[in-house]
């Protein structure tokens, strides 16, 4: 288990009002001898605290207050530092953002006391080829291809393991994990997968036949997309964005990264879809 002595946080930089949150978790984990600093350069109006690096290298947490997007852009941001993370919900749904601020007191006495659950998410991995130049690419929930004219449909041509899969006529294309199955994939239609599981999601939004339908793959794959017939956009986690044209690739794998986040031991992950969803109310 953690010794937790040191937590980093991170605010939502858009609320400015979080920056009171923060201070109401930085009296709490005082009360726990655990001292507490914050990113103040993605930080409205924050002058105090560490830069981002610094943070992660100090930190034995560290710890977003937001929503879940919040959470997902820490994730990323942190991934070669491979700290645990936990999430303070001040947004709606809150699926990995599991801890109110009402909880914090509560919360902090049980990671003092090593009471806790601590889950590895898998992340996706991407290598986008553009122009001979590669770059690394990481997703939390999914890598969007999405066309970029408003009328028409992106020709999407996919392949496993080096091998003609499919190619996908449709308005785009969610390449996802477990995850991620609960966010914009399941509004397109696909599955909702255990979010510890280990599997790469294959998704079509608006398919142009019926039977182009999700599919759901083991982490053992390597995938590779390119696009045919219009400019395209590849969108990641719904935060950055990336052209996609012709003669472009994107090769998509389970990366052996992952993020672990810490959640409350009480948390039963099937109540949460319960709650969120409105499931037998």
């Amino acid at each position: 288990m953690l010794d937790i002595n040191k937590i980093g946080v991170i605010l939502r930089p858009s609320t400015l009002s979080l920056y009171d949150s923060y201070l109401t978790f930085k009296k709490v984990a005082q009360k726990y001898d655990i001292y507490v600093e914050i990113d103040k350069s993605h930080s409205i109006n924050v002058n105090e605290g560490l830069s981002f690096n610094e943070l992660c290298e100090w930190s034995d947490v560290l710890v977003s207050i937001g929503g879940d997007g919040t959470l997902i852009s820490l994730i990323r941001r942190s991934i070669s530092y491979n700290k645990p993370i936990f999430g303070i919900n001040m947004g709606r749904l809150g699926f990995l953002t599991s801890v109110k601020l009402n909880e914090i007191d509560s919360f902090l006495m049980k990671l003092k006391n090593n009471d806790y659950s601590m889950y590895s998410h898998m992340l996706l991995e991407g290598e986008f080829v553009s122009n001979n130049v590669t770059k690394k690419l990481f997703c939390v929930n999914e890598f969007l291809i999405s066309r970029q004219i408003v009328s028409g449909m992106i020709k999407i041509i996919s392949k496993i393991n080096g091998k003609y899969f499919n190619t996908y006529l449709s308005d785009g294309l969610i390449i996802g994990t477990p995850t991620g199955s609960s966010a914009y994939n399941i509004s397109a239609g696909g599955a909702i997968v255990y979010p510890y599981n280990r599997n790469i999601l294959l998704t079509p939004i608006c398919a142009h036949s019926l039977t182009q339908k999700p599919l759901i793959l083991n982490d053992e794959f390597n995938l590779e997309f390119s696009v045919d017939n219009c400019m395209a956009s590849i969108i990641i986690d719904g935060q950055d964005i990336i052209n996609f044209n012709k003669f472009d690739t994107l090769k998509v794998f389970a990366s052996k990264k992952s993020a672990l986040l810490i959640y409350d031991k009480q948390r039963d992950y099937f109540e949460v879809l319960r709650e969120k969803f409105g499931w037998g109310l």
